[in-house]
């Protein structure tokens, strides 16, 4: 059986921003989510980034940097959140498809335009990966 290979970064777009979302980590274990790129405005400046949890949970609902051994749902564990972004319009594997999607018209939470493309990041993370966690209550169109 072909083992298969782990995701590493990926891109995800919200109504006005795009993130960078990895599975390294900073000095205090933290993923590096960074937010790449803005179109208006935001009290989450470009380059900034969460700066607590070790779990990245994506939702349609957003990018959630959370703590949790137990690795639940990231909506079951809103107490335990660290930092988290806008609803999610897509997700990419490339960063200029991500930047393109972000300088489109009329963007929407879990925009059908892009179905394909996040379906493919959903696919690539997979339900073991041992940093991105996909929401079963909420995930962005599984």
């Amino acid at each position: 059986m072909k083992e298969r290979k782990l995701l590493h970064k990926f891109y995800a777009v919200t109504q006005n921003s795009v993130y960078l979302v990895t599975d390294k980590r900073d000095k205090n274990l933290v993923p590096l989510v960074k937010k790449i790129a803005l179109k208006g405005e935001s009290k989450i400046l470009v380059g900034d980034r969460p700066k607590e949890g070790s779990l990245v949970g994506i939702s349609r609902f957003g990018i959630i940097l959370y703590n949790d051994i137990k690795r639940r749902d990231p909506e079951l564990n809103m107490a335990l959140w660290g930092g988290k972004s806008s609803p999610i319009t897509a997700l990419f594997l490339n960063r200029k498809q991500a930047l393109a999607c972000l300088n489109s018209e009329y963007l929407q939470m879990c925009d059908c335009r892009w179905q394909r493309q996040t379906k493919k990041v959903n696919k690539a993370i997979g339900k073991d990966h041992p940093v991105f966690v996909v929401s079963k209550l909420a995930s962005p169109l599984v």
